[in-house]
């Protein structure tokens, strides 16, 4: 059975009194310790799949409706309660823009052992040691020391190192990773890729990866899904989907990619 089960989710906005599609029956499965990649342009309904999985999306003026099965469980339908148990602890999400996500007036280690303590029922020494131990493992050094730092006194990389610890500080089964890299610069981009697909491995992790990206989609990825105008449009494994494409929108999407590329290599 897979871990996630999605089948004709349609999200709409209420705008100006009219409703407004952006999710249009979008279905996909996830198997336990899969990458699937979500990839199009911005406006094609990425996020908003990523945010209705979980009942994110403010309710008005968004409606969804559907079906998302993850592990057994109707998570459309289930009480709010246990669905927040769910959210954060089996399900995490790291999101574009880490300094918006972190709360600029509480500690690094406040905010990471918060996690841990509402996931995982460690308290005091246990949840700060924890705390250390998932920020030494994705790359803070001096961690026992930067649990005093805000997060001003980071840079964007290293706010989104602490976004994965906090994500995975309660070993969820699946993340949600919403342009992670995006508003990085290069270089930190390949190191966050690295950190990513090593914790996928290594805990065999399920990832949902949204992304505009096909390069960082190659990287990581093991199926991707192409969506346009709130539908997936092409679903399938990455170096077939990427090497052969099939429909129209996908092949629009790698030539745009290829012309970028030639672009940037001209002097």
């Amino acid at each position: 059975m897979p871990l996630l089960s999605v089948k004709d989710l349609r999200v709409a906005y209420t705008q100006e009194g009219e409703p407004v599609r952006a999710v249009d029956g979008v279905s996909f499965e996830l198997e336990r310790g899969e990458v699937l990649a979500l990839v199009g342009e911005s406006g094609s309904g990425k996020s908003s799949v990523a945010l209705a999985l979980t009942r994110l999306l403010p309710i008005p003026p968004a409606t969804v409706s559907g079906l998302v099965r993850f592990d057994g469980a109707d998570l459309l339908s289930m009480p709010l309660e246990p669905l927040r148990a769910i959210r954060g602890g089996k399900i995490a999400y790291v999101f574009q823009e880490p300094a918006t996500s972190l709360n600029p007036v509480l500690t690094i280690g406040e905010q990471v052992e918060e996690t841990i303590q509402l996931h995982t029922g460690a308290r005091g020494v246990g949840a700060t040691q924890a705390a250390v131990e998932w920020l030494t493992r994705v790359g803070i050094a001096s961690a026992e020391e930067r649990l005093h730092s805000y997060p001003h006194e980071f840079s964007g990389g290293m706010q989104q190192r602490v976004m994965l610890a906090m994500a995975m500080a309660a070993r969820p089964a699946l993340l949600i990773a919403d342009e992670p890299t995006t508003a990085l610069d290069v270089t930190i981009q390949v190191q966050i890729l690295r950190l990513l697909r090593d914790l996928q491995r290594t805990l065999n992790l399920s990832m949902l990866l949204i992304s505009h990206d096909l390069t960082v989609v190659e990287r990581i990825a093991h199926r991707v899904a192409v969506m346009s105008e709130g539908a997936i449009v092409e679903l399938g494994p990455v170096a077939q989907v990427l090497k052969q494409p099939a429909h129209p929108y996908t092949q629009a999407l790698l030539r745009a990619r290829a012309a970028m590329t030639l672009r940037s290599a001209r002097p």
